[in-house]
């Protein structure tokens, strides 16, 4: 019986010998077919690791360009500025004419503007208190307009061919002493605005700048001749008196010119 239990030790033991051994090959079959992964990468050659590339560099930042401005839509195109007009070069006044003498005479005179002007003669003389007279003729001998006409001292200015038909060419002097005459262009008589108030002493001409309707006049406080007119289209007879005057008329709205022949102080207001 302990022989039988030896042998069946025995043979528990062989087995178990047998099993170890068919487990080893096992595992050595597969160690030898595949190799383990270790074993594997041993038999690999590790790899030069690749040489390292430079790393570029960065490229330089380019500058941002700066904006321009954007043009403004083109505006309207300006028009040529016109041209000012230059005024027109005033027409020279022809120079006055004058002319001088002592005692009576005759004087061919000529008028600036020709011969059918109308022209103001501005005279002086009779320092002597005699008689003094200036009467102007045309080229017939006709007698045009009695200018001067006093016996007393005298310095004034009046009127010469303001009617139509008027041509004077010489002045008749009657005189004691010395005496002078020139003869001058209408332009270069006294202005007189209107509205406005002119005053003055003596014989004297107006050019008046405007159109009057009314006129108060007043004058001839010495009680000797006074007399104004008016000339335009026609004559205009506005005072005519030897007393002192006060008064309002009504002037011609295309008056140009007054005549004034007074002794003394007056005045004018045009309205």
């Amino acid at each position: 019986m302990k022989r039988l239990v030896s042998l069946i030790l025995v043979l528990l033991v062989a087995l178990s010998l047998v099993a170890c051994e068919s487990t080893t090959e096992g595992t050595a079959g597969s160690g030898s077919g595949s190799g383990t992964p270790a074993a594997e990468a041993a038999a690999t050659k590790t790899p030069k690791p690749a040489k390292a590339t430079k790393t570029p560099k960065p490229a330089k930042a380019t500058e941002t360009p700066k904006a321009t401005a954007t043009p403004k839509p083109p505006t309207a195109t300006p028009e040529p500025p016109t041209p000012t007009p230059i005024p027109p070069t005033p027409t020279p006044l022809p120079e006055p004419k004058a002319y001088s003498g002592s005692g009576s005479d005759v004087v061919a005179i000529e008028k600036p503007g020709g011969l059918d002007a109308v022209v103001i003669v501005h005279v002086v003389g009779n320092a002597e208190s005699s008689y003094f007279g200036v009467t102007g003729f045309d080229e017939a001998g006709k007698q045009t307009d009695l200018l001067v006409n006093t016996t007393d001292p005298y310095d004034g200015i009046t009127l010469l061919d303001a009617r139509k038909g008027q041509t004077t060419t010489r002045l008749q002097v009657e005189a004691q002493g010395d005496w002078t005459i020139e003869v001058r262009p209408l332009a270069m008589a006294r202005g007189a605005a209107v509205p406005g108030t002119t005053s003055g002493a003596g014989d004297d001409v107006l050019l008046l700048d405007g159109k009057p309707d009314t006129a108060h006049i007043v004058g001839n406080a010495e009680g000797r001749y006074f007399g104004v007119i008016g000339h335009g289209k026609r004559y205009d007879l506005l005072v005519n008196t030897t007393d002192p005057y006060d008064g309002r008329v009504i002037v011609n709205r295309d008056t140009v010119v007054i005549e004034v022949k007074a002794t003394g102080e007056w005045e004018v207001t045009f309205e």
